[in-house]
């Protein structure tokens, strides 16, 4: 007779058929390399307002009328904020990771299978100060990834309005300086080890 393939291959590790789970399988490491939904939301509060600068600088200096070109402002306004947002997201990970090793602070995942374990007073305190730890990294991330972006985006942006595109029509030198700038930010986000 043959069996279904749901009996002949089993995910079990060997020894281990329908048998009782370990502590660590329980655990979700996902929530490790996951940022604060408050951090998100201030990179999006961030990219939004970043990228609306170059709004009030051409409106002010290349007299681009906002109500005229509302629609090129929006359109690329929400380009340069998903990229923006992206480019912070990245890096405040990638920092956040080398921050954790350089410290050697445990991450959560594994103060929850200790947690499981522990019985005393001073093991549930060492690991609260762990958690006190892994938030004051995750702000500092937080901080030195918006201040990074904020000046790549910043100083591209100014490089190619006034000296790259400087002979291009306004709505044009617009949408690329802003487009390019956001993606440069991403792009050396994505390249930082």
């Amino acid at each position: 007779p043959v069996l279904p393939l749901a009996t002949q291959f089993s995910m079990a590790p060997p020894g281990k058929k329908g048998g009782k789970r370990e502590d660590w399988e329980d655990v979700d490491t996902s929530a490790d390399s996951r940022l604060p939904v408050a951090h998100i939301i201030l990179f999006v509060i961030n990219a939004v307002a970043l990228s609306a600068v170059p709004i009030y600088l051409f409106s002010a200096i290349f007299d681009l009328d906002i109500a005229e070109n509302a629609p090129i402002y929006v359109g690329i306004t929400l380009v340069s904020t998903l990229l923006v947002t992206l480019a912070v997201q990245n890096r405040c990970k990638r920092l956040r990771t080398r921050l954790i090793a350089s410290r050697n602070v445990e991450l959560g995942s594994t103060w929850l299978l200790k947690l499981k374990n522990a019985e005393d007073e001073k093991s549930k305190l060492k690991l609260k100060e762990g958690n006190k730890r892994i938030s004051e990294i995750n702000m500092e991330a937080l901080s030195l990834s918006i201040a990074y972006n904020n000046a790549a985006f910043l100083f591209t942006i100014v490089l190619l309005i006034f000296f790259v595109l400087r002979t291009a029509t306004p709505q044009m030198n617009y949408g690329a300086s802003t487009c390019l700038a956001g993606f440069v930010s991403f792009l050396l986000s994505s390249r930082v080890k």
